[in-house]
């Protein structure tokens, strides 16, 4: 009968546990790796800054060990702009992140994994990271996916309490950090009130989003023009049995495509 602890190396996943022959050996059984991404930036008074952080990196290690697929400790420092001015954000830019995914990634290709699938709980790490995978894939033949996890948990989110405006700082974050972390999240804190019209004529859903003659528009702008303390959605009625419900969703999800994406062809890059 097995040891404790050789089923503990058995079951490892995370690659910063593992020694240099564990990761030659799964190796053997899978080219595919998880690289989680997240962000460092403000999700109004009441949820933790690293709320982007704490969701790629929960969500990778539960995949991870449903389906055998190592994955890499997180990259915490997400790419974008907006909430600059709220302490603690900590921001890097389009570049330098794309630089340090292709190290990364150019290392685990390397070693010999094909399929590299990254779990980002930030959309300002998106496009770097698809402009990255499309590079690597012409110059390595390796395949790349880019999931946006919030993303695809605010496709899930309507049919949980379509009545609730989402958006950063309020649903789903909320909910899901309170499952999460609770301890972290103080919802005595969780106050909604309505964006600022900064704008004359023009009515904002986000920093970024805005509404003109009902056709939204891009026009960037700081935070804290259209929301004081970071909210721009609704997180007053979060719960923990909601964020269950859609972290469980949204791994059992990640947890089929991982599945496919190992088992399937590589496509072969056409001949030019």
């Amino acid at each position: 009968m097995a040891s404790i602890n050789e089923k503990r190396r058995c079951l490892k996943t995370l690659m910063h546990e593992m020694n240099w022959v564990e990761v030659r050996d799964v190796l053997k059984t899978t080219d595919t790796v998880i690289v989680p991404l997240g962000s460092l930036e403000e999700h109004g008074p009441h949820d933790p800054i690293g709320s982007c952080l704490i969701l790629a990196n929960e969500s990778a290690k539960l995949v991870g060990a449903k389906t055998g697929v190592p994955v890499v400790p997180t990259i915490p420092f997400g790419a974008g702009r907006g909430f600059d001015n709220f302490p603690g954000t900590i921001m890097v830019r389009s570049e330098t992140l794309k630089q340090l995914a292709k190290d990364v990634t150019s290392d685990l290709i390397h070693h010999g994994f094909r399929r590299i699938i990254f779990f980002s709980a930030h959309a300002g790490n998106i496009p770097a990271l698809s402009e990255l995978s499309a590079e690597l894939r012409e110059e390595t033949g390796a395949i790349f996916a880019v999931l946006h996890i919030w993303g695809l948990i605010s496709q899930i989110y309507p049919s949980t309490q379509p009545e609730v405006k989402a958006g950063h700082g309020g649903e789903p974050v909320a909910s899901v950090m309170l499952y999460l972390t609770p301890g972290l999240v103080d919802m005595t804190k969780a106050k909604w009130a309505p964006l600022k019209r900064p704008m004359e004529g023009i009515t904002s859903e986000t920093y970024s989003i805005h509404e003109f003659k009902k056709l939204k528009v891009t026009i960037p702008l700081g935070t804290e023009e259209v929301a004081e303390n970071g909210v721009m959605g609704d997180p007053t009625k979060a719960s923990r049995e909601r964020g269950e419900k859609l972290f469980n969703a949204v791994t059992d999800y990640l947890i089929d495509f991982v599945q496919n994406f190992k088992a399937m062809k590589i496509p072969e890059i056409p001949k030019k």
